[in-house]
């Protein structure tokens, strides 16, 4: 009888060993002292446009990487952009001004991808940030994102709420994908939230050599309990043309994020949520992450692209597919490149 009641305290204190040892070994979006910030405070690594990277007919890319590979490297935040499919069956398009233009594929594969990444990593965050651009309604949202099995991820804020729950709460109930909106937002699908009752937006348009401005861009009637810190930078071609930079970027993601973060943190009091930026791996976007998330950073190394030949789309310039460009007769911002 001792013995049994000595194999079974010993079990218990086994048990309660392995428990704690297993919390604090947890990391939450890569870090173990996030586990305890709440969803709004802690800084995620945001891609700018993370749909537009290159396949050789793309007139103008934001990410040299794919958005699994994105994942992979960390970052945490996905901008899309929304659009209404020509083909019924996909129902909604990732495109950028016009599907002519950039055709990211359907809403499906990258919701496909996403799911993949949450199903191998099930101690991550990840929230996307859309813009409704064809102005499609949230059933049309709800239809994809079913079809590609994300339901049990979505998270959705209650109502009136301004608590946010804690990463490990988040992680610990699987809801893992959080989604706002820019337009569109309604009571029919609660987990589709509207972007500019909890967030805020520094200006997106930001012509190379200007200023980085810390002050609210959108919503026009002022700040919320998060914040976007839109961080890219373009430069205009005429014609309402406006192309990334990939090779100022490891300036750009460089001293320049540092500043303009450090800067934004001082006007507002309070860090940005989502640090959006283009070409993610040049510079040191991770390492500027951590340490506006109080952390030191993990030595994770970002995907690099791999190198092109000078045929096909290494004519990619300032973000430019010239080949492309050329197709679709825009000779005024022929006219403007140096190649």
């Amino acid at each position: 009888m001792r013995t049994s009641l000595f194999l079974a305290a010993a079990t218990v204190l086994l048990s309660s060993s392995q428990v704690l040892r297993s919390e604090a070994q947890q990391l939450c979006n890569g870090y173990a002292a996030l586990c305890a910030k709440t969803y709004d405070k802690v800084v995620y690594p945001t891609t700018h446009n993370a749909y537009a990277h290159p396949p050789p007919e793309a007139l103008a890319i934001n990410q040299d990487n794919d958005i699994p590979t994105q994942l992979k490297d960390g970052i945490r935040g996905l901008m899309l952009d929304a659009y209404a499919a020509s083909n019924p069956t996909d129902v909604i398009q990732l495109c950028h001004g016009s599907c002519k233009v950039f055709d990211g594929g359907p809403l499906a594969d990258t919701l496909g991808a996403i799911k993949t990444f949450l199903d191998a990593n099930p101690n991550e965050v990840i929230t996307i940030l859309w813009e409704n651009a064809g102005k499609l309604t949230p059933a049309q949202f709800e239809s994809v994102y079913q079809t590609a099995g994300v339901s049990d991820y979505l998270y959705t804020q209650p109502s009136g709420t301004t608590t946010w729950p804690t990463l490990a709460e988040m992680i610990s109930s699987g809801k893992r994908l959080v989604n706002f909106v820019d337009s569109g937002a309604d009571a029919s699908v609660p987990w589709l939230m509207a972007e500019y009752d909890f967030i805020f937006e520094t200006p997106w348009l930001i012509q190379k050599g200007a200023e980085y401005p810390c002050t609210v861009d959108r919503p026009k009637d002022g700040r919320r309990q998060m914040y976007v810190l839109n961080h890219f930078i373009s430069r205009s071609l005429g014609d309402n043309t406006d192309v990334p930079q990939p090779g100022a970027a490891p300036q750009t993601n460089g001293a320049d994020l540092v500043n303009h973060a450090n800067d934004c943190q001082s006007v507002f009091n309070q860090l940005p949520s989502f640090v959006a930026v283009d070409f993610y791996e040049k510079g040191t976007v991770f390492q500027t992450i951590a340490q506006l998330n109080g952390v030191t950073w993990n030595n994770k190394v970002p995907t690099q692209p791999k190198a092109t030949s000078q045929s096909g789309v290494a004519s990619i310039k300032d973000g430019v597919n010239i080949k492309a460009l050329g197709m679709i007769a825009l000779t005024v911002a022929l006219g403007l490149l140096t190649l």
